[in-house]
């Protein structure tokens, strides 16, 4: 019996969905026995055996930029997902899968053979922003404009969707992941220090404000010294933190207004009049929608959890393939 599952595979996150809803939402990340070639564990089982496993079990994280980066590992990560899934090894599994607008034939390929690798007989890939927008609901079949900004770890896009299709993109092979660098990055220069990528994380989401509104905060956090190498205790200001994230926030909304002012007429009184909305996980970002709101004149929402928002829509594509034919045709070049 076929098995239809649909595949949100990110930079930092991995989703999965089944009509049974979403079934497996963790890191992108596979520890695999180098010995015997299995994979031992995916997700945050794979995240916890980081430096704490033989030296024959290696962890993996092979997405970068919204793009694999090694062909073999994201095939089988695929083939661990098509497990979680409930599909067996002997399944017809049909994969729904996103990409990014930005993807090139290339990573497309490339992404559409490791599902094939994985186990998969029938794979459609899927642009992200166009899968966003059938997950919030939105018209994207019909002659109405939708702005959607999907915000990955990886890469990050703004759209204007019409007609099934992006009528004007902005695009960045940037995201959260590199906030969470650039957090790290300040604090080796300016205090010295050596903090793990989760600690930065924590940073980000504590003390973070796309337009400094946590001035006055700070955090004690445990790091390790870049000259003796000793653990100790340090207090982190969130204006530390805000200077780090200061060039990507920008970045990110150059990239909306770009998308936004190429827009045709029509369709730009259709964002004056609906808004734009935000997905992703780093769509999280405190006051990031606020920032982007006053700097472009439009109204900008944060989704419902953001980061289920894409494969929701990967999921309701399955249920929907007969109609969505040519639009998913076209996003599948």
């Amino acid at each position: 019996m076929a098995t239809d599952v649909a595949l949100d595979i990110g930079t930092a996150f991995c989703r999965v969905a089944t009509s049974e809803g979403v079934v497996f939402n963790e890191p992108s990340t596979v520890a695999i026995d180098t010995g015997s070639g299995e994979v031992v564990e995916v997700g945050y089982g794979a995240v916890d055996l980081v430096a704490r496993t033989s030296r024959h079990v290696v962890v993996f994280h092979p997405l970068a930029q919204g793009a694999t980066v090694d062909f073999d590992v994201t095939a089988r990560l695929v083939a661990a997902l098509f497990e979680r899934a409930g599909a067996s090894k002997i399944s017809r599994v049909r994969a729904v899968m996103s990409v990014p607008s930005l993807a090139t034939a290339i990573e497309r390929r490339a992404l559409r053979q490791a599902a094939i690798q994985a186990g998969a007989r029938d794979v459609t890939l899927i642009e992200s922003p166009i899968a966003a927008a059938i997950g919030l609901g939105l018209p994207v079949q019909d002659p109405v404009g939708s702005a959607v900004t999907v915000l990955g770890a990886g890469a990050s896009e703004s759209t204007l969707i019409s007609l099934g299709g992006i009528v004007t993109r902005g695009a960045r092979r940037h995201g959260g992941a590199d906030v969470d660098d650039a957090v790290a990055l300040a604090l080796r220069h300016r205090l010295g220090v050596v903090i793990a990528p989760s600690v930065a994380e924590m940073l980000k989401i504590s003390l973070a404000s796309a337009i400094g509104r946590t001035s006055g905060r700070s955090e004690v956090v445990m790091a390790r010294t870049v000259d003796r190498g000793e653990i100790v205790e340090v207090e982190v200001r969130a204006e530390l933190v805000n200077d780090a994230l200061r060039d990507n926030v920008h970045s990110t909304v150059s990239m909306v207004q770009d998308a936004l002012a190429g827009a045709p007429p029509d369709l730009s009184q259709d964002v004056s009049s609906r808004g734009l909305v935000l997905v992703g996980g780093h769509a999280r970002l405190a006051d990031l929608g606020e920032l982007i709101a006053t700097s472009t004149g439009v109204e900008v929402r944060v989704a419902e959890q953001p980061e289920l928002v894409v494969v929701m829509g990967l999921a309701q594509c399955l249920d929907e393939m007969s109609s969505l034919h040519g639009l998913l045709r076209d996003a599948d070049r």
